[in-house]
């Protein structure tokens, strides 16, 4: 005897109401699992996020990165790598000159000995819902004679 159509409608609706309160009530944004500087740095070099572990989609983060160059600076280039987690799989890399970009520009003329803090505010931009990715990305920052001289290597995930 098959179920009638009403039935059946009822626990698709109920089914469905249930699902959809489950991904609206899970939080979305971004959780930092770790934040490690790594390579060559100097002992103040620091990076500090807020709000800490969890930045919530359609809410304000800060973001300060610390240090003290060994040497003068004046042209900074970024490198980036972005992988999955747990499989390695590389998501994005890259490398960009950061001098031209108007939010970096005082990150290439730093002389040395004196502490550069460069701090970022930005609203976290939103994910699908039911979206759910680990990753590690690894950023390293290079003078102009491509000496590395500052590091950081984050693993988070994406809710």
């Amino acid at each position: 005897m098959s179920p009638s159509y009403p039935y059946l409608l009822a626990i698709l609706l109920g089914l469905f109401v249930c699902a959809t309160k489950t991904v609206k009530s899970l939080p979305r944004g971004l959780e930092i699992k770790s934040l490690k500087l790594c390579g060559p740095h100097d002992k103040t070099a620091k990076i500090k996020i807020y709000p800490w572990p969890f930045l919530p989609s359609g809410k304000p983060f800060n973001f300060t990165v610390a240090f003290t160059p060994a040497e003068d600076i004046f042209a900074v280039t970024a490198e980036y790598e972005v992988l999955s987690v747990p499989d390695g799989r590389t998501l994005a890399r890259g490398r960009d000159d950061l001098c031209h970009q108007e939010e970096f520009e005082n990150l290439c003329t730093i002389p040395s000995g004196e502490t550069f803090v460069w701090k970022y505010t930005d609203t976290m931009r939103a994910f699908p819902p039911g979206f759910k990715m680990t990753i590690r990305a690894i950023g390293r920052l290079y003078n102009e004679d491509n000496d590395e001289f500052f590091c950081f290597d984050v693993v988070a995930t994406i809710h």
